[in-house]
C-alpha cells in the first residue's frame, strides 16, 4: 500500500522539472536566435610572415568605451579566412545591441597589449572598428567607432593601426 503513494509523489516531482527544462530549453534556443554573429575583415597586417593571434575586445556603450582598456571584454573570434594582408574572424552570439570592437596584433603572443612607458602608446598593431585612418592621434569617440548587431549577421571592418602621434 505504501507503494502506490512513493509512485504517485515522483510523478509529481517530475511534472514539477517539466517546466523548469523548458523553460530552460527556451532560454537557449531563444538567445541563439535572437544572437547575431559579427564576422569581422581585420587588414592592414604590417608584419605579414607574422603567424600571432590578432586579440578582440568589445563595448557596449560610451561610458565603457571611454575607460579604454579597463572598460572593454575580451572576447572570442574564430579566424574563418585569411589571405596576406587580410584575416576574417566570426564572433559568435552577440546580443542584438550597440558595440565597439578594438583589435590589436599580438606580435609577440603575451596576451597583453605592449605599451611604452610614460606615454602608453601601443607598440603593437592596433585597430577599432569603423576607424579608417593610418595614424591614430587621440582615443576614437564612442560615435566614430559604434556598430550596431541585430539578430543577423553584421559585418564590420578594422584596420590595424601601426602609427602613433602627431
Amino acid at each position: 500500500m505504501t507503494i502506490f503513494p512513493l509512485k504517485r509523489k515522483e510523478r509529481q516531482k517530475e511534472r514539477k522539472k517539466i517546466p523548469l527544462l523548458a523553460g530552460l530549453l527556451w532560454a537557449v534556443i531563444s538567445f541563439h536566435i535572437y544572437a547575431g554573429d559579427v564576422i569581422v575583415t581585420v587588414d592592414r597586417f604590417t608584419d605579414i610572415g607574422n603567424k600571432a593571434p590578432v586579440r578582440f575586445s568589445i563595448c557596449d556603450n560610451d561610458e565603457c568605451h571611454r575607460k579604454r582598456d579597463k572598460g572593454y571584454q575580451e572576447i572570442e573570434a574564430h579566424l574563418i579566412r585569411q589571405t596576406e594582408h587580410t584575416r576574417i574572424y566570426k564572433i559568435e552570439n552577440v546580443a542584438p545591441g550597440e558595440y565597439s570592437l578594438s583589435a590589436y596584433h599580438d606580435l609577440n603572443n603575451s596576451g597583453i597589449l605592449e605599451r611604452s612607458g610614460i606615454l602608453g602608446i601601443p607598440k603593437e598593431p592596433i585597430g577599432f572598428s569603423r576607424i579608417d585612418i593610418r595614424k591614430i592621434q587621440r582615443h576614437p569617440k564612442w560615435e566614430e567607432v559604434k556598430f550596431p548587431v541585430g539578430k543577423q549577421e553584421t559585418s564590420v571592418n578594422v584596420h590595424l593601426i601601426n602609427r602613433f602621434g602627431l
